[in-house]
């Protein structure tokens, strides 16, 4: 294995390639099958970095991964990093040219012959070739204060009248962009239950105008728990907008018993609560005002994460 700096090398556990397995039995071409095996590897192995120095990062069995020679990891107000397999022998990083946009760098994992270890060797910002010689690789040592000079404000809240006007943060994907025939077993339905909301008039419409979904995840015990955020809006006037929020699990049935979801007001004060007491999802529905701000919480044991929403209806055309 090339050894350019110090790599940092992970041992690649069986959920790791039991994982990659799952992703590999969706094709029926040999060589693109063994090729989603090892990016999956590969994201698997940067992952496990990251979290190690406690950056975390969203991952998940997404259509992107099939449909594409795609190895993308999300971090959170940073980006996607894109996780490039390097074998045993090989001297270049080779980047295929469908993934040189939307990423933030690229990062080479050499994999050891026996495939049950991976060396982070560096990183690349950008590409504009197919192959990249290793030894243009910046330093490992420099991707967390890459990464963290990239960050965005954490604090602006996402303006759901962007959303309304076909515009959303590249994270927040419409429904569709997550369903995929090929997965099996398959990802949720994210088909928004529960009680819908009342309406004036019986033949008023009752379900989302606007379906957005985001991959978010939560360290268990464990192992790492991906999750499938899910905002659903319909417009009822200038001033007044129905808000579905939904959460679901992507790679298990149930949610844990214990998993909470909780809609806040602008002041951080719960309002509405959910538990999902074994349940395969969560549902919260409300109705908030034009200019009205309020927070999406998930949260299991001591972990949180929380999105900020403001309902910019003054923003429609």
């Amino acid at each position: 294995m090339i050894h350019l700096h110090p790599p940092f090398t992970v041992t690649l556990s069986l959920a790791a390639h039991q994982q990659a397995e799952r992703l590999r039995q969706q094709h029926n071409d040999p060589r693109r099958a063994k090729q989603v095996y090892l990016n999956a590897l590969a994201v698997y192995a940067v992952g496990f970095y990251l979290e190690c120095l406690g950056i975390q990062t969203l991952s998940s069995l997404t259509p992107d991964h099939l449909l594409m020679d795609s190895a993308s990891l999300t971090v959170p107000a940073c980006g996607i990093l894109e996780c490039r397999p390097v074998l045993p022998n090989e001297t270049e990083l080779s980047v295929p040219a469908e993934v040189w946009s939307d990423r933030i760098g690229y990062v080479a994992v050499q994999l050891s012959e026996s495939l049950r270890e991976a060396a982070i060797l560096g990183f690349v910002p950008t590409v504009a070739a197919e192959r990249i010689p290793l030894t243009e690789l910046r330093s490992l040592d420099e991707l967390p204060r890459y990464l963290h000079d990239r960050q965005t404000p954490a604090s602006a809240p996402i303006n759901l009248g962007e959303w309304l006007q076909g515009v959303a943060d590249a994270a927040w994907r419409t429904v569709d962009e997550f369903l995929d025939p090929l997965l099996n077993p398959p990802q949720p339905a994210f088909g928004f239950r529960g009680d819908r909301l009342p309406s004036a008039e019986a033949d008023e419409p009752t379900e989302p105008l606007i379906r957005r979904g985001k991959n978010v995840a939560l360290r268990t015990e464990s192992d790492t728990l991906p999750l499938v955020l899910l905002m659903g809006l319909l417009p009822r006037s200038t001033q007044d907008v129905d808000i579905w929020v939904q959460l679901e699990a992507t790679e298990q049935r149930q949610l844990p018993p214990t998993l909470q979801l909780r809609v806040l007001d602008d002041t951080g004060t719960e309002v509405m609560y959910a538990q999902a007491r074994s349940t395969e999802a969560m549902q919260l529905q409300f109705t908030a005002a034009a200019g009205e701000q309020f927070g999406v919480q998930i949260r299991l044991e001591d972990q949180t994460i929380t999105e900020t929403f403001i309902v910019g209806l003054g923003t429609r055309s």
